[in-house]
């Protein structure tokens, strides 16, 4: 057992870390109700169409597409309009539904609405009944939270010995934290030697790009070195982003085919830990490219959202905003006065998405959450005022 495990939970948010012993960050997820989509997610839904030609059903499980479930092994088909039960076992895209399997016997009758959730495939609970090695310590910040993980782990006592209940005074997840969460939103991720990365997900696969900068040395020698540093790196993130899809890499050019081999050997078993299965392809020069799972939507898609007229661009999810200002106020000392200062965006989300998290911190302070709406603010210019 090494390392800790930090979860911090708002109604309709929850934010998990697994730092190792060193306290560096192994993983991370960011859970939220108005985003399900992640393999494993168990969903109740609703058959829109049956496809004789993929012999396929068409499945409404509340997201933007409907899923896919295929029936080619199927004895017992649905019909149209008839409620199921699905596991999705590839998270959908922008331009794809998810892929679903089936959930028990089909069709499924019953009553409540649908479609709707009715487990998560990234439940924290299950993340650590599935860890290899797990955390010595395990801390919760919301006490309803922490007392639903010690009633579902009572019989991991290893567990047990670890949990606790998080009261502060700091806040469980520190600004050490919350800056290398926002560093993960940047295109820009430096490398130990002075080189660096350029990472750019658009909407058909994620570009990689390594540069020397300001890397010692001259020639051969120094883009391996670049290269290889660059290597471990991505493999790094490609897990804390949860990058998917195709993903192309431009290494610095390299002498001969050697040396790409040396280098394919090495990333290669770099990501042999990947917990998402990873296609890495023969390269084409110093251009590599592999495929990794879709098993849940990636970090930028969960705290961003597609801007500009083509919708290549990325801006910051007003309901995250949100939620990241509610966690600033919560950690806020308690004789403190302040002031949320946002874009209307974020108003909207305050007063709607985000209104129950925003009723739980009002709670446990005992006074109103005030804001004020400038429309020439920004959305990641939204901030907490304290005085």
């Amino acid at each position: 057992m090494s390392g800790r495990l930090l979860l911090s939970a708002l109604p309709g948010e929850q934010r998990v870390f697994r730092l190792d012993s060193q306290d560096r960050l192994k993983w991370l997820r960011i859970l939220r109700e108005d985003r399900p989509g992640a393999a494993g997610d168990l969903m109740l839904g609703r058959v829109e169409t049956l496809d004789p030609g993929l012999n396929a059903a068409f499945v409404d499980i509340g997201l933007q597409r409907p899923g896919l479930l295929p029936l080619s092994k199927r004895r017992v088909r649905p019909n149209e309009g008839e409620t199921v039960a699905v596991r999705i076992s590839r998270a959908p895209s922008d331009d794809k539904g998810a892929r679903l399997v089936p959930a028990g016997d089909l069709p499924l009758t019953g009553e409540g609405r649908v479609p709707r959730l009715l487990k998560s495939g990234d439940d924290p609970v299950e993340m650590l009944r599935a860890e290899q090695d797990p955390p010595q310590e395990i801390l919760v910040d919301d006490l309803e939270t922490y007392t639903r993980v010690r009633h579902a782990l009572r019989d991991r006592p290893e567990l047990l010995d670890g949990l606790q209940h998080h009261r502060g005074p700091q806040p469980l997840i520190d600004a050490v934290l919350a800056q290398e969460l926002e560093a993960l939103l940047q295109p820009f991720v430096p490398l130990p030697g002075g080189g660096s990365l350029l990472i750019e997900p658009v909407r058909t696969l994620t570009a990689i790009d390594v540069n020397a900068g300001r890397h010692p040395g001259s020639g051969a020698r120094r883009a391996v070195e670049v290269n290889r540093e660059a290597a471990t790196e991505i493999v790094r993130q490609l897990r804390l982003r949860d990058l998917s899809g195709r993903i192309l890499i431009d290494f610095l050019e390299m002498e001969g085919r050697r040396e790409r081999e040396a280098l394919a050997a090495f990333l290669r078993e770099r990501l042999a830990d990947d917990p998402e299965p990873v296609q890495l392809f023969p390269p084409r020069g110093q251009l590599f490219e592999l495929t990794r799972r879709r098993s849940r939507p990636p970090l930028h898609e969960l705290l961003a959202r597609r801007c500009g007229m083509g919708g290549g661009g990325w801006e910051r999810d007003p309901v995250a905003v949100a939620y990241e200002l509610l966690r600033q106020v919560a950690a806020a000392p308690a004789t403190a006065h302040f002031e949320l200062r946002v874009a209307p965006a974020v108003s909207d989300s305050l007063s709607g998405q985000a209104a129950a998290a925003r009723a739980a911190i009002e709670a446990r302070r005992g006074g109103k959450v005030i804001w004020k709406v400038e429309p020439a603010r920004g959305i990641d210019e939204s901030e907490l005022v304290l005085w």
